[in-house]
């Protein structure tokens, strides 16, 4: 009854009586459709036909969203598991060849996180690469932003210290969801890049400590940024558990836990840019929400969980925000050139694309 009629525009949903119901159900084996009839119907539509497929039946009896009913994979990994399972995408090709764009897409959904090489040396090359997989996101730093030291830098990622383990802007209500990192220039000595999936670190806290892993979900932090005249603030959890209804169920691989895993949407993490843990207290023992946040940290940074590479000029490093952390070592500035050019997208856009180019029937 509200498949087609509401896409019609024909009435609202609220306009339908609280007594309707279904007087008959026929099928149709010409056209492969349900006919419904019902009794008690909105009064200038008495007597009216509901005419559904099956998919679109069974989608309104599941609550399943339209398009939603495809097989996606994720696929958890640490630093070796990640380099056997993953493959580069070249730059020409993505540009030009639906099956390569269909190729990075899919290594964005099993892994969060894809190398695209041969890029040539243009600052506006990420710009092409981002309206492949998605659209672009602009935010305050604008439609890109450089990665290079600077003097007086307003963030600790614009100088040449390490940055931990991070996700970017998570100070938002809702942070980017994928983020384009374009190498142009690599010569100094450090400066490495660094990757580790948070679902494979929950998957593994989840068995050694499950009791934080419950902490993390239930516990809030707020996350601020307040310079130059910009003020943004919000406060996460550092796991979401949710059967989210806006992405296809997936199927997890390599996970000791894939029914738990099965719920976790995304994760926030970000301790550079923390504003307070006072939301952390919830139940006031913010003591538990110290212990469990050391033991996921201990469990990320183990050597084994995590991807090094320096990135070559030429390579664009693009991943999931909210899922896979990125770090960087230190680097000397008088040893050589360091610059990458940086672009976000959002989630939802990119997931589109991916029901169109990799789930489609």
């Amino acid at each position: 009854m509200l498949g087609r009629d509401l896409l019609l525009g024909e009435f609202s949903f609220s306009d339908i009586p609280t007594d309707i119901a279904v007087s008959s159900i026929e099928p149709d084996t010409e056209t492969k459709t349900w006919k419904i009839r019902w009794t008690n119907d909105i009064p200038r539509y008495d007597n009216h036909v509901s005419v559904l497929s099956e998919p679109a039946l069974t989608q309104l009896l599941e609550g399943t969203p339209a398009g939603l009913d495809v097989k996606r994979v994720v696929s958890l990994w640490d630093g070796s598991s990640f380099a056997q399972e993953t493959k580069d995408i070249d730059f020409h090709q993505l540009l030009h060849n639906d099956q390569t764009l269909a190729s990075g897409l899919d290594l964005i959904e099993r892994h969060g996180l894809v190398f695209i090489t041969g890029i040539p040396e243009d600052p506006e090359a990420v710009r092409k690469m981002v309206t492949r997989f998605g659209i672009l996101r602009n935010t305050f730093y604008g439609e890109t932003w450089n990665v290079r030291s600077v003097p007086q830098a307003k963030n600790v990622a614009y100088t040449s210290k390490i940055l931990g383990f991070h996700m970017d802007l998570l100070y938002m209500r809702e942070p980017p969801g994928v983020q384009f990192l374009h190498c142009l220039e690599n010569s100094c000595r450090g400066g490495e890049s660094e990757f580790a999936d948070t679902f494979k670190a929950i998957d593994v806290l989840q068995q050694e400590r499950p009791d934080y892993v419950d902490r993390l979900t239930q516990s809030r932090i707020r996350y601020g940024y307040s310079n130059d005249g910009v003020f943004y603030s919000d406060d996460k959890p550092v796991i979401k558990v949710s059967i989210s209804q806006h992405a296809p169920n997936p199927t997890i691989l390599n996970a000791t836990d894939p029914g738990f895993m099965r719920t976790v949407d995304r994760v926030y993490w970000s301790p550079p840019f923390i504003n307070s843990i006072a939301h952390a207290a919830h139940d006031g023992n913010v003591k538990d929400f110290i212990k469990a946040s050391k033991a996921f940290t201990e469990v990320l940074h183990r050597p084994e969980l995590t991807y090094e590479t320096k990135l070559p000029a030429g390579t664009c490093a693009v991943f999931d925000n909210l899922r896979v952390v990125h770090a960087r070592k230190a680097f000397d500035m008088n040893s050589g050139k360091r610059w990458l050019k940086g672009i976000y997208a959002d989630r939802q856009d990119v997931l589109s694309n991916s029901l169109k180019h990799v789930w489609k029937e």
